[in-house]
């Protein structure tokens, strides 16, 4: 039997329980990353984890400003004297989760990487699929993601306890990332979850089958069929930007949808029907933010500002125009080339807040 080298990819290994049990799994001599905030509120964590004899527990304050090269250089240094058998442990969200990959990919050139999500975004979405970057500022602007690897975690705790302490807004984030799988992915999941929200536990797992369905397909992003996760990021990834981050990544993501769908029906690839049914179940089920918001972070940008950051998008064209995913249907997507004249033709409703 081939043992696959650490972060190669591997089916999702999820364990649901409390984090005191799924921690008593964590071999001796472990790095341990913590988001202060998670551990702050959770004041059994830390000692749960020292009584596995860590190597070390480095603690990063969580949101976009852990995705920089001092925080990763941080955890490199903690975890200099780890052998390449060694575990690295991620217990925050998708910003300490994303410096924990790179961090886990470069020590000995690949160790094995758990992952902890701790807030509800990361459970549904960024603690599965391999993938984690650090951002990079261009011109005086965040780049978001411009250097990555892919390296997949061995296994996921989930633990419901640490979801207990999150907050409206942490919960809406999530939620969104979630209803952007369903409805990209799955017609039939998507009408039931307009009809009844789902419980908590249930979105994750249905969000995390959903990817996971994507990714093994498509581990590495070498076919493209990975795209289609990136519904709602094109223009969710400038909002975030031209917000300097006061703006979470799952209301951008939300934000973008709207801008998504909005460049599907000028484009005529989303019908009109299935654009209002959309938009309208993302604001009654998880509540999306409403398109004034877009209009306020808009009008603190000057259009070459945008046309820059999308430029700098990873998912750019080699000829700078954007590979925008589409739905054509309730479930259903396309990877389509949309120039600048295409979307720049909505940005007077864009700024004005109205749906064009």
């Amino acid at each position: 039997m081939i043992q696959l080298p650490p972060g190669a990819y591997r089916p999702a290994t999820d364990r649901w329980g409390s984090f005191k049990r799924l921690s008593a799994s964590l071999p001796e001599g472990s790095l341990a990353v913590v988001d202060r905030r998670v551990a702050r509120l959770h004041p059994t964590l830390i000692p749960a984890l020292k009584a596995r004899k860590p190597r070390a527990v480095v603690q990063l304050t969580g949101g976009e400003v852990a995705k920089t090269f001092e925080s990763l250089e941080q955890v490199l240094a903690a975890g200099l004297s780890m052998p390449r058998s060694g575990t690295l442990l991620a217990v925050g969200g998708g910003t300490v989760g994303d410096v924990c990959t790179v961090a886990a990919h470069l020590l000995k050139r690949g160790v094995r990487l758990v992952q902890v999500p701790t807030t509800l975004l990361a459970a549904v979405d960024s603690s599965l699929g391999g993938k984690g970057a650090v951002d990079m500022t261009v011109r005086g602007q965040v780049v978001k993601n411009p250097v990555g690897v892919f390296h997949y975690a061995e296994e996921a705790w989930l633990c419901p306890e640490l979801y207990a302490s999150l907050s409206e807004t942490q919960l809406r984030e999530g939620a969104l990332e979630a209803w952007k799988m369903v409805a990209s992915l799955d017609a039939e999941l998507f009408r039931a979850y307009a009809r009844r929200a789902p419980s908590l536990e249930r979105m994750v797992k249905d969000a995390r089958r959903l990817k996971e369905s994507v990714c093994a397909k498509d581990p590495y992003e070498h076919e493209g069929l990975r795209r289609v996760l990136n519904f709602g990021h094109t223009f969710g990834h400038v909002l975030e930007s031209v917000s300097r981050f006061e703006l979470s990544h799952g209301d951008a993501v939300g934000l973008g949808m709207l801008c998504a769908l909005d460049v599907g029906r000028a484009l005529g690839i989303t019908p009109d029907d299935v654009a209002w049914r959309v938009e309208d179940a993302l604001h009654q089920g998880p509540g999306v933010l409403g398109r004034e918001r877009t209009a306020e972070l808009f009008a603190r940008a000057k259009i070459k500002d945008v046309v820059a950051l999308l430029a700098a998008d990873k998912k750019a064209g080699s000829a700078g125009e954007l590979r925008m995913v589409l739905l054509t249907d309730l479930g259903t997507a396309v990877v389509r080339d949309v120039s600048a004249d295409q979307w720049q033709a909505l940005w007077p409703t864009w700024t004005r807040g109205e749906r064009p």
